[in-house]
């Protein structure tokens, strides 16, 4: 119930964002806008379903004056015991579309739009993948085998330790304490010797001038319930989708440097990158008003998933997109 409570809060607050919104030129232009604005965070054209169903030939199956009552009233229509409405609903877990306060011209405009797509070429369908069994990255691997190799050492101390006791003796305090202080200095150094080693490696942005040296291309995100926006512009607000130019296909070159600039439109969101055997390359928290910034070198060709990492309501798991190296 809280979730569902959540999307209808988020969705209110992008439908009272349009107040302020300069109508576009056609009514499918302005239906295009409201969509991505409105609608994209639960349907896809041709994109599979997400919380709600993909909506690609909708304006061939459905009515015309049934689709503009469904989006400006869909809670009449269910108290109306409406067997289309009654059917989506049981079909997506209960989930039931907000009322978006959108009046007929906008409602008209959204149909619009919907109607041009159908009347042109069918969106691809998204392929399906299958993956082998991923290896581990180079990094990782060394990662586990220290970790494997700390264990060992461990476990062999306290079996020294454990067998030891079995032949009672005096042990002498003052060296004991002597031991501990030369292990704790030995383990200071160390991590101060880490720490020292790994910290000017530390992939965060410089606040200087010289932020971008060495980028090759900047990417902004920006998450929402439930999706990826992609661009090369920033998109700080509700009312920059759909007027900021999106990239349906995000192509990167091999060797590339790229800095993701992540934020979100909406709640919390995890931006988690992935390599074409599902190996995790990088992850930051995509959050609202504050802009992560994540840099990464893409150097094996291939296509590199994006899921979101923090739980975000009911459409989580459907949170995905990617991107293509080449």
């Amino acid at each position: 119930m809280l979730t569902r409570h959540l999307n209808w809060f988020v969705c209110i607050l992008a439908a009272q964002a349009l107040a302020t919104t300069a109508s576009a030129q056609t009514p499918a232009e302005q239906g295009r806008v409201l969509f991505e604005q409105l609608c994209t965070a639960c349907h896809s054209v041709g994109g599979g379903d997400r919380v709600g169903p993909d909506l690609a030939g909708v304006t061939q199956r459905r009515e015309v004056a049934w689709l503009k009552r469904m989006i400006r009233e869909p809670d009449a229509l269910i108290a109306e015991g409406d067997p289309v409405v009654t059917a989506l609903v049981e079909r997506y877990g209960g989930i039931i579309m907000p009322k978006l306060g959108l009046d007929e011209a906008k409602a008209e405009a959204i149909v619009s739009h919907l109607s041009a797509l159908d009347a042109g070429a069918a969106a691809p369908r998204p392929r399906a993948v299958v993956y082998g069994t991923p290896e581990l990255m180079q990094p990782q691997a060394r990662i586990w085998q220290m970790f494997l190799l700390i264990s060992a050492v461990i476990v062999l101390v306290f079996a020294v330790v454990a067998f030891s006791t079995r032949s009672p003796r005096e042990v002498s305090s003052e060296r004991a304490y002597g031991l501990r202080r030369v292990l704790f200095l030995a383990t200071l150094v160390a991590a101060i010797g880490v720490l020292a080693a790994t910290f000017p490696k530390t992939p965060y942005a410089a606040h200087s001038g010289a932020a971008t040296a060495g980028v090759d291309r900047i990417v902004y995100v920006a998450a929402r319930q439930f999706e990826f926006i992609w661009s090369d512009e920033p998109i700080a607000s509700v009312e920059d989708v759909g007027r900021v130019p999106r990239l349906d296909q995000v192509m990167v070159d091999a060797g590339a440097t790229v800095e993701f600039r992540v934020t979100s439109l909406d709640v919390n969101h995890g931006f988690g990158l992935y390599g074409p055997q599902r190996q995790i390359v990088a992850q930051t928290q995509a959050m609202p008003g504050y802009i992560n910034r994540l840099r990464v070198r893409l150097d094996t060709p291939g296509e590199y998933p994006v899921f979101c990492l923090e739980y975000c309501a009911a459409g989580h798991h459907r949170m995905r997109s990617s991107l293509d190296v080449r």
